[in-house]
């Protein structure tokens, strides 16, 4: 009991404490350089690999439908490589102080265990996610109907994707509860639109009308149509009108203001050749 107040016992002591917070502080601060070292490569190499493959798959380059794939590929893959390099850090500070990292594990993996039974939406949610993003079935910036959901596709994470619709109401799905998905942004869409005529009117006359206004308005100003218009001919009639059909072939989010600049187009060369509208 009496060393304690001997010289040599405190010099001893502090001796030690200084060698080993200088040891220890040496290892941490190893390990935080070769982690952020490691990070940094890891990331980088994730953009460039994942650059390099779309780049082949598509041979698109700068497309915005792979630019936005890569976007949510690469934002995932960093997101489970860095939560895993985190965790390797973790444990390698715990085993550099001395802690039973052994025993640290054997208890993340029971209470881990425990969590995923208790949560098994949520392991669904999240796997669905993920199948969803590497099969491509839909990106950021899609046109997506989903059961009753139709809109602009805001965000897709490995548990949930956020819908725009066209009234501005935002829909956020679970992803396991998908079952099937329609991509309007893969290719044009047909859309039709029905036409008024008063009932004597010529159908061949209107036809004829109609097909030129579209014409004059795509080679004027193509806006989103990916050909001309066409009167596809008479769909109904009865007895205050004549209905004619058109074709026309759009990107499905613009489908809306197209039809609205035809119909004026229409409207307008059916004032010039006097054709009533009903």
């Amino acid at each position: 009991m009496s060393r304690i107040f001997t010289f040599e016992f405190w010099r001893t002591f502090w001796q030690h404490a200084l060698e080993g917070v200088v040891t220890h502080g040496l290892l941490i601060a190893g390990l935080l350089v070769g982690y952020f070292i490691v990070r940094a490569i890891t990331f980088r190499f994730i953009d460039g690999a994942l650059r390099r493959f779309m780049a082949r798959q598509a041979n698109l380059g700068g497309s915005d439908e792979y630019s936005n794939r890569l976007k949510t590929l690469s934002g995932l893959t960093r997101s489970i490589a860095g939560y895993l390099l985190i965790f390797i850090l973790i444990i390698m500070l715990l085993d550099a102080v001395g802690a039973n990292v052994t025993g640290l594990i054997t208890t993340a993996g029971v209470g881990g265990l425990a969590i995923g039974i208790g949560a098994q939406r949520l392991v669904k949610d999240v796997i669905s996610g993920f199948f969803m993003i590497i099969e491509d079935q839909y990106a950021v910036g899609d046109y997506v109907t989903i059961g009753t959901a139709v809109g602009v596709v805001e965000d897709l994470s490995l548990r949930i994707t956020r819908i725009r619709d066209d009234q501005g109401k935002l829909w956020i799905l679970p992803n396991g509860e998908i079952n099937a998905v329609v991509n309007h942004s893969r290719a044009p869409v047909q859309s039709e639109m029905e036409i008024g005529v008063a009932p004597n009117t010529d159908p061949k006359q209107a036809v004829a009308a109609i097909n030129e206004a579209c014409q004059a308005l795509y080679a004027a100003d193509r806006g989103h149509l990916t050909a001309a218009p066409k009167a596809i001919g008479v769909s109904g009639w009865d007895a205050t009108k004549t209905t004619i059909r058109v074709s026309l072939m759009t990107d499905p989010r613009a489908a809306t203001l197209e039809q609205i600049r035809i119909r004026e187009a229409i409207l307008e060369r059916f004032k010039e050749v006097d054709i009533s509208i009903a």
